[in-house]
């Protein structure tokens, strides 16, 4: 199982340049993979996105590669014909304005800056892919590595959990096998309290008592609710990203809680049945982040 955060980064020094690959993720419902290249990279998404196609099932991945040209490159210089015509526009005015009879000359305009520029040919895209592929490869490690460690850890924690549900699920199936004795015993105090004399309708009483019974079984919510952490923890053990599977059951587990506490007139069972909420609540926040 693994969280949805990570973070990795590498840099390699390579013929076309210096690549630095910065990898970072979030929770999120689902994949979104957000890829930032250098202009002259730019081609090159479509690999990238392919490169990370199997390796994320989910979350929000932000990929950013910077490229620094290599001081080998070759550069291939470059006369900035707009500018320079600004700057001989400029200079005339600034000749007559001076009274100046020297002439402008190209001299003049070359030494000017932006005008002459030695600018660096474009990389070879299938070289750069290749050195890219590796230098993501590189980053992907520490960044898997990271979502990796921190998805047993959370793991470990969620299992923790789950035995304090099946804790408190023992608990409020304990006190309703006693439920249904108490409401009688309770019931028949009441009767003799109202009737002046012991004598009662048996047969009525009966009758409520099996009504009361019926209303409050909750047999079935317990029994679904156990198989819910048996599917919980299954999920966990067997599947690679279990992330959404898990806020499904723990939705159904809370469903189940829910009936419960509204099932029971015990005080004790509605007690656990509101601690149960809060540790499904206590998972849920937990499960936000599991790929």
């Amino acid at each position: 199982m693994n969280s949805m955060t990570g973070f990795g980064r590498a840099e390699a020094d390579t013929a076309v340049g210096r690549f630095t690959v910065e990898i970072s993720g979030v929770n999120n419902r689902f994949l979104e993979l957000s890829v930032r290249l250098p202009r002259p990279l730019a081609s090159l998404e479509p690999k990238v996105r392919e490169q990370f196609a199997g390796t994320v099932g989910r979350g929000k991945v932000v990929v950013m590669v910077n490229l620094v040209a290599s001081e080998a490159a070759p550069e291939t210089p470059q006369v900035n014909i707009p500018v320079a015509k600004a700057y001989y526009r400029q200079l005339q005015k600034l000749r007559k304005e001076l009274n100046l009879t020297e002439p402008i000359t190209l001299q003049d305009l070359l030494v000017l800056p932006e005008v002459a520029v030695a600018e660096r040919s474009e990389p070879d895209l299938k070289a750069a892919g290749q050195l890219l592929e590796q230098t993501i490869a590189k980053a992907l490690k520490p960044f898997l590595g990271m979502r990796s460690r921190e998805g047993k850890a959370m793991a470990k924690d969620m299992r923790k959990q789950i035995k304090t549900l099946g804790v408190l699920m023992r608990k409020i199936e304990s006190r309703t096998k006693n439920a249904v004795a108490h409401y009688r015993n309770k019931l028949t105090e009441r009767i003799e309290e109202l009737l002046a004399s012991p004598k009662r309708d048996s047969l009525r009483m009966e009758e409520e008592i099996a009504i009361f019974a019926e209303r409050t079984d909750i047999n079935e919510e317990c029994i679904r609710f156990r198989s819910h952490l048996d599917q919980f923890e299954e999920a966990m053990k067997t599947e690679a990203a279990p992330g959404r599977r898990l806020n499904f059951i723990l939705q159904e587990m809370n469903r189940e809680a829910n009936t419960i506490g509204s099932k029971c007139n015990d005080f004790d069972i509605s007690s656990l049945a509101i601690s149960l909420k809060q540790e499904i609540e206590k998972l849920r926040e937990q499960v936000q982040n599991v790929e």
